[in-house]
């Protein structure tokens, strides 16, 4: 077993090496060298061509028959620390302040977590190290492809993306700052107070004697109308003042209006919607003039000769169209299209049926016998793995600068004058030491899932249940902030990434050492 400096060194390395491609990064995009223009472009090809390819190029040779159970194990583990991540990331949202445009994206925060470039990058270094074995680099690449997919699927096809929008709704930014904790949890204990002390020996019939005067009020009216009715005896329905046909749309407004009787009337009158139906409507002391050609929209015109200025017509009622479940399900299955997503069904077919695994790498009882070799000796489509594996080696140190150019660009993060230091802190603890002591034990105590005969399988489980928020969310949040802006996920992105040199090294070790027993 090595020896505590060893499983330190071992564990850093690879951390050392995530943190310079994140200097470069930054120090290029501070330079002027690297461009938003120019990210975007790499960050299309890292997404969509250069990881799936990787997750291609590592998923066939690795996935057996005798392994693939390992998929339901990774996938809820994955589920599993999601699932902590939201319960964590909603407390910390009622026990610390947040702003309000990041109410649904702490939550959002709580559940992705970087399983992509970071984990690879250092299974890539500690893979090739005892105490793990030649070809489990590929197999715990294979690994994180799965946490990759559920990753994709949350965010994507489930619609967690959607709750970075929520943050920028108009009527959400319209709010007013949310109070601070304290005092949200004392209003909702004297709420509570409130309900249980309440007076209980108040009836309903008390409650509706307190409303009568009210009742009254409008009741007269009532009856002041109904005589002024009676009054008029046979008088045409037409010439009455009073009625007018309402015509749909927003409700007409006046210049200028001398009637007495129209404030008191729509006190005592609910608002009419403009989806009113075509009946006669009390609008004012209004008379209506019969046109000469008996047209049924008759003008209108006010006791004093002031017209009325109308609104644009009604519109007819803007139809809304239901999705319906089947295609609710077939958005859903268009979103498993996705580059990632798509490379992860494709390699699982590829890697598990015998004939298919063939025309790849070498398969026993197939290749040589059953399915010939090409010229060269190795399996037909091999130029094809050897392919995808060359263009995947694109993504690790992509993703890293971009991560890096990211932090360069961010404006304002280094003040912290009434920011969220708190919230920044707690979700910190949460995501990057809470996580993953739950994890950790999860792992280790349930043997018959996670074999300690895996061992990539067991330190793959452990280490991505501590690294850091996914730079994903700022893109996302970039995208549906209307400024196009994200300076507050920005801190707490940045407090985490500080922080994972030393608890990502720490983790790391914890895992090696519980592979190594």
């Amino acid at each position: 077993m090595s020896s505590a400096g060893e499983l330190i060194y071992k564990a850093f390395v690879p951390t050392l090496k995530l943190l310079i491609g994140i200097t470069l990064g930054f120090t290029i995009t501070k330079a002027g060298m690297f461009t938003p223009q120019m990210a975007k472009g790499v960050s299309v090809l890292s997404m969509n061509i250069s990881l799936p390819a990787l997750i291609f190029a590592s998923m066939v040779p690795s996935f057996t028959s005798t392994n693939i159970s390992a998929f339901g194990g990774l996938a809820l583990a994955a589920l599993l620390y999601q699932a902590i991540g939201a319960v964590l990331a909603m407390i910390v949202k009622e026990l610390f302040y947040v702003p309000i445009d990041f109410q649904w994206g702490i939550i959002v925060m709580g559940v992705i977590s970087n399983w992509m470039n970071v984990p690879v990058a250092v299974i890539q270094t500690v893979g090739n190290q005892a105490p793990f074995k030649q070809g489990d680099v590929e197999v715990g690449t294979a690994y994180i492809g799965v946490f990759s997919l559920v990753f994709v699927v949350v965010l994507f096809p489930c619609g967690l993306h959607k709750l970075c929008a929520l943050d920028f709704k108009p009527e959400q930014l319209a709010r007013t700052p949310p109070p601070s904790p304290r005092e949200r949890w004392r209003i909702r204990i004297a709420a509570f107070k409130r309900l249980i002390h309440r007076d209980r020996h108040s009836s309903p019939q008390a409650e509706y004697d307190q409303e009568l005067p009210e009742v009254s009020h409008s009741a007269s009216g009532s009856e002041r109308y109904s005589k002024d009715e009676n009054e008029r005896g046979d008088e045409p329905a037409d010439l009455r003042p009073g009625k007018t046909l309402y015509l749909g749309g927003e409700k007409p407004t006046r210049q200028a209006s001398h009637t007495p009787s129209f404030t008191s009337m729509m006190e005592t009158t609910r608002s009419i919607p403009p989806t009113a139906p075509l009946e006669a409507v009390d609008v004012g002391n209004t008379v209506v003039v019969p046109a000469p050609n008996s047209d049924p929209l008759l003008p209108v015109s006010t006791t004093n000769g002031k017209a009325y200025s109308y609104h644009k017509p009604a519109s007819p009622r803007t139809s809304i169209k239901r999705i319906t479940p089947l295609k609710r399900l077939v958005m859903i299955l268009k979103s498993f299209l996705m580059p990632i997503s798509f490379a992860v069904i494709v390699s699982i077919p590829c890697a598990l049926i015998p004939p298919l695994r063939a025309l790849f790498t070498h398969t026993d009882g197939w290749t040589g016998t059953r399915m010939p070799n090409a010229p060269d000796g190795k399996p037909p489509l091999s130029f094809i793995l050897e392919a995808a594996a060359f263009v995947g080696a694109i993504c690790i140190p992509a993703g890293l600068i971009l991560l890096g150019a990211s932090f360069a660009r961010l404006k304002g993060v280094w003040s912290m004058k009434g920011q969220p230091v708190g919230a920044m802190v707690a979700m910190a603890v949460c995501k990057m030491i809470i996580v993953p002591v739950i994890g950790t034990f999860f792992i280790k105590n349930q043997t018959g899932i996670y074999p300690t005969a895996d061992r990539m399988r067991t330190f793959v489980c452990i280490l991505l249940s501590g690294t850091p928020a996914a730079v994903n969310q700022l893109v996302l949040t970039q995208l549906y902030n209307p400024e196009g802006s994200a300076h507050t996920l920005a801190r707490f992105l940045l407090l985490q990434y500080i922080l994972m040199p030393v608890l990502c090294t720490c983790l790391a070790g914890v895992a090696l050492y519980i592979c190594q027993r």
